[in-house]
């Protein structure tokens, strides 16, 4: 019986040699794709250098982001308020909004406590005496666009909206619901900042309704934030804009991926995934879509797409803060503009940290950890938060700022809860 199983000395080799291929065609079947060169003279990151990508590893990178919030990095240390970024005193209500997001992920990882006086209590604490005390516009009776961190006051100097920007308060109010349902004991003081307060936000709610024709993905979420408040009179409002997302018709862009001819921008769309809560399938599967257009992006021209909102590598024309949109309402792809949406840039894009870490979080992809340690390799190391991004060219977002560091936290905390054996 043992001489059917014995094979000659060409036969062992030929086999030997199959077997090898099959091998070597394994290896190179499921070696990661990578776009653009990497900087092989920095040591591995985080990301880089594990071995799997698990939920212990997820824990070190909230940990790395949550130090952009330590008190004199990017938390002043006698207010208790945020900085947008490291190198701006100023911040607005969408930063805060990030900045109560991020101490409420804290301490849902367990990376704060409540026994000192930077605990989480603390925190809050200091932030919703702030939003009862502010002073306000006084033509508006709204806060203003931009306070100081240091001082609590109006951040002067600056070009500001003399009427409100709703997107920085639906911001605000999303992070302000999810911490009353983190902690109830907590509902009396914000409902009195945002129901019954100085500021008549009620006043706002026929501006959200009219809101409905829309398609744009920051009304959608905005429209969310408000309808947490006023459920009654807003309850149908984000479906409905999501339903015009959806149905505004297609644009088909690299590898035949096709997109909504709508505003797509993925700070919003991301932040409705992390942030609000009983996600639809249908806004999940646009985030996909959204996430498969991106790696298609970097298939066909060999360049990193992780598109949002931010601050440019490049300034150009005095344009420091940029939105990069996968998509617009007239079927374009792939734009760059400043505030005014119509106006395109030629300003590289930016890979931006949050955004990576996002689809990384959601998708647990090659792409997008490879996309990550080419920041690892390119950034600056986050010993005090992640820096904002680079681009495809090794430029750098040289900035720390709170929106990367605060979405980096909900991705953080939707890869530990979601992957719980991990």
């Amino acid at each position: 019986m043992l001489n059917h199983w014995r094979f000659s000395k060409k036969s062992n080799f030929l086999i030997t040699v199959a077997i090898i291929a099959v091998i070597l065609v394994s290896v190179f079947v499921f070696l990661p794709k990578q776009c653009v060169g990497s900087n092989n003279s920095r040591p591995p990151g985080l990301i880089e250098s594990a071995l799997t990508v698990n939920s212990t590893v997820w824990m070190q990178v909230a940990a790395n982001a949550w130090e952009y919030y330590q008190p004199g990095v990017g938390v002043n240390a006698n207010t208790g308020l945020p900085y947008a970024g490291t190198g701006f005193n100023g911040f607005t209500d969408w930063d805060l909004g990030g900045y109560i997001q991020a101490i409420v992920d804290a301490q849902r990882l367990g990376l704060i406590g409540n026994d000192s006086v930077w605990d989480f209590s603390a925190r809050i604490d200091k932030v919703l005496t702030f939003l009862e005390n502010q002073p306000l516009n006084t033509t508006t009776n709204y806060p203003f666009q931009f306070y100081n961190a240091t001082t609590g006051q109006e951040c002067t100097g600056i070009a500001q909206e003399e009427t409100l920007d709703i997107s920085d308060t639906g911001r605000l109010f999303v992070a302000l619901n999810n911490l009353i349902n983190y902690n109830n004991s907590l509902a009396l003081r914000v409902d009195n900042i945002v129901l019954n307060g100085r500021s008549n936000y009620s006043a706002l709610v026929p501006s959200i309704e009219r809101r409905s024709n829309s398609n744009s993905i920051y009304d959608y979420f905005y429209a969310s934030s408000f309808a947490l408040f006023w459920s009654n009179q807003l309850s149908t409002v984000p479906t409905t804009i999501l339903n015009n997302i959806l149905s505004a018709g297609n644009v088909t862009t690299y590898g035949d991926v096709s997109l909504p001819k709508a505003s797509i921008c993925c700070d919003p769309l991301l932040l409705s995934v992390f942030e609000l809560n009983n996600n639809s399938s249908r806004l999940m599967a646009l985030s996909k879509q959204v996430y498969l257009a991106s790696e298609a992006y970097c298939d066909s021209t060999g360049k990193y797409a992780a598109f949002s909102e931010g601050n440019s590598p490049k300034i150009e024309d005095g344009i420091s803060y940029i939105w990069e949109w996968v998509v617009l309402p007239n079927g374009d792809t792939w734009k760059t503009t400043g505030a005014n949406a119509s106006v395109y840039l030629n300003i590289k894009p930016a890979i931006y940290t949050k955004v990576a870490f996002s689809f990384f979080s959601l998708y647990n992809t090659a792409y997008a950890r490879n996309m990550i340690i080419y920041l690892e390799q390119t950034l600056p190391e986050p010993t005090n938060g992640y820096y904002d991004g680079a681009d495809n060219n090794g430029n750098l977002v040289s900035d720390l700022g709170s929106n990367t560091n605060s979405l980096i936290l909900d991705a953080a905390l939707h890869y530990i809860q979601n992957n719980p054996n991990s």
